[in-house]
């Protein structure tokens, strides 16, 4: 009765590597491990993407290594308090993004590493490679694909891949056109290496507008925030001001959110660049298509890995680091309350309706 009488509208829910899936109810406040009927030992699993939309409130997916080497997909029916096999959506692979079609919530993407898009069509009972000819190994090792995000119109699906471009579909995911950024040279500093991959290492994708009202296209990468305002043709690119103790080095962009009442407000998780990314890490806000940054978290002490929002209330955006701070903004990413609960390593982040 007491957890009852404390439960809110929503449920945030994360996807860790090796300490399972959690969800809270209450804003952060306290939360409780997840269940999964396969694979079991849920404070073990390895988590990576978890994934809900608002046309099926408490309805949540999440991708877990399973014991044969590939990643299985699960689904949630009460906030993400309990799992149950849904299926292998990629056999051999791992799956690091999951994104629910907000027109048609039977339809699910998966993306993996090696970099591959999967679908189903049936609720994720089966599921089909998509033909995005996207490369699966980069000097990285295997790409893998970081980001899916449907936009408001029905069928366009764009992708992020690292270390693979973007991809852009007008059609749920039938025909694919790869995109990437220009001009990031520009960026670099005197002590840091140009290579032509930076062009596609892309670490998230988010649609938008510019500060005058028109549609533009935004990409986090290693070296900086990119937008486009013709579908990928040209782009400006910036790093962000170093304000106190946002010092020059947080420029490695890894997530974006955008708000869809507000298109124009972009917001950014940076940290330091590989191998300190584990070190720094911190929240920046524009609210002119990516024009002009501020800081709006506190400084943070590894890298902004995720960030979303409540499905029906979109200023209520939550955002993850890559180990385990949680902090969630009531006001657009305008101010933010850092959970006192921390975890290990988490990969992924989903708010979900009651």
């Amino acid at each position: 009765m007491e957890r009852a009488a404390s439960r809110m509208d929503y449920s945030i829910c994360l996807a860790t590597t090796g300490a399972g899936l959690w969800t809270s109810h209450d804003a952060g406040k306290s939360w409780l491990l997840s269940r999964c009927d396969r694979p079991k030992y849920p404070y073990e699993l390895c988590t990576r993407a978890v994934a809900s939309t608002a046309a099926r409130p408490g309805e949540v997916w999440a991708s877990i290594d399973s014991e044969h080497g590939e990643d299985v997909v699960a689904r949630s029916t009460d906030g993400g308090e309990t799992y149950a096999f849904a299926a292998v959506p990629a056999p051999g692979r791992q799956i690091w993004a999951l994104a629910v079609d907000p027109f048609e919530p039977g339809t699910i993407l998966a993306g993996s590493r090696p970099a591959g898009v999967y679908r189903s069509t049936d609720g994720g009972a089966t599921w089909s490679a998509l033909r995005t000819r996207v490369a699966e190994t980069a000097s990285i090792g295997h790409t893998r694909v970081t980001g899916i995000r449907h936009t408001e119109v029905p069928g366009e699906v764009w992708v992020s891949a690292e270390i693979g471009g973007l991809l852009h579909s007008t059609d749920g995911g039938d025909s694919w056109e790869k995109v990437h950024t220009e001009g990031g040279r520009a960026l670099l500093g005197p002590d840091e290496v140009w290579t032509d991959e930076r062009h596609f290492d892309m670490h998230d994708v988010a649609v938008g507008h510019t500060a005058d009202g028109r549609p533009a296209l935004f990409a986090a990468t290693p070296i900086g925030f990119f937008a486009s305002e013709d579908g990928g043709t040209s782009w400006r690119c910036t790093r962000y001001p170093v304000d106190g103790a946002y010092e020059a080095s947080l420029f490695y962009s890894r997530s974006l959110h955008v708000n869809p009442s507000e298109p124009a407000t972009v917001l950014c998780g940076v940290g330091r660049r590989p191998p300190d990314h584990g070190s720094l890490g911190g929240i920046h806000r524009s609210a002119d298509g990516g024009l002009t940054w501020r800081p709006v978290s506190p400084v943070l002490r590894s890298v902004v890995w995720k960030m979303t929002a409540h499905p029906a209330s979109p200023r209520l955006v939550v955002a993850v680091t890559l180990f385990g701070q949680v902090l969630t903004s009531a006001d657009g990413g305008e101010h933010w309350q850092p959970a006192d609960r921390e975890f290990g390593e988490i990969r992924g982040v989903c708010v979900t309706g009651a």
